[in-house]
């Protein structure tokens, strides 16, 4: 038997758990987006890191447990991560630079 469900369009309360999540992913992208002061081209940048950092933080129906180890089944480490649109500087490549030319290019880091 196919069951027939009928929702209102524009009704946040007949999809609670999807419009949260979604609220709560748009709230911390905006939040890193306006502290960077990034033009809007970078908002799916922002939306991709908050994104990556929810995944892998502590979720609390997993008993504070990391979503990516339980997905995964390996051991995350977050000794990788950096702030959100922080400073960083690219190493040029030698067979692009003259010798007394710059090894690196101050860069902006998004993700």
């Amino acid at each position: 038997m196919i069951r027939l469900e009928r929702t209102t369009p524009d009704t946040l309360q007949q999809n609670g758990n999807a419009e949260w999540m979604n609220r709560t992913l748009t709230d911390h992208a905006r939040c890193m987006w306006i502290h960077a002061g990034l033009s809007k081209c970078f908002w799916a940048d922002a939306m991709h890191t908050t994104i990556y950092l929810i995944n892998h933080g502590s979720s609390s129906p997993l008993n504070f447990g990391i979503p990516e180890e339980a997905w995964s089944g390996k051991e995350e480490t977050l000794s990788h991560l950096r702030v959100f649109c922080c400073m960083s500087y690219v190493r040029i490549s030698d067979h692009v630079r003259d010798k007394i030319d710059a090894k690196s290019q101050k860069c902006t880091f998004n993700g």
